[in-house]
C-alpha cells in the first residue's frame, strides 16, 4: 500500500500542487525539481509496472480472502488501486505514442 501511495500518490500531489500554485514561475520551479523523478521513472516505468501489477494482485488476493470470512460494503480502496494501476498504464501508452 505504502509503494502504490508513493509511486501514484506523488506524481498526483505534483500535478495538483502546479494547477493550484497557478504562477507560471511556480509551475516551472516545480517542473526543474521534478525532472530528475521524471528521468528514473521513465527509466524503469516497465518495472514499475510489474511492481504495481504484483501489489494490485496481492491487493486483490488479500480483499477477496478477507471477504470471504467478513461481508462489507465496496472497496473503495481496492477499487481506487485499480484505477490508478490502469491510469498508469493508459499515461505510459499515451506518453510513450507521442
Amino acid at each position: 500500500m505504502s509503494l502504490h501511495a508513493i509511486c501514484c500518490g506523488l506524481p498526483a500531489l505534483a500535478m495538483i500542487a502546479a494547477a493550484v500554485s497557478g504562477a507560471t514561475s511556480g509551475i516551472a520551479v516545480l517542473a526543474g525539481y521534478f525532472a530528475p523523478v521524471h528521468r528514473f521513472l521513465h527509466g524503469h516505468e516497465v518495472w514499475i509496472l510489474v511492481v504495481s501489477a504484483a501489489l494490485v494482485l496481492v491487493g486483490g488476493w488479500l480483499e477477496a480472502s478477507a471477504r470471504r470470512r467478513h461481508s462489507h460494503g465496496f472497496p473503495w480502496l481496492f477499487a481506487f488501486s485499480v484505477l490508478c494501476f490502469v491510469a498508469n498504464v493508459a499515461i505510459i501508452l499515451v506518453h510513450r505514442s507521442t
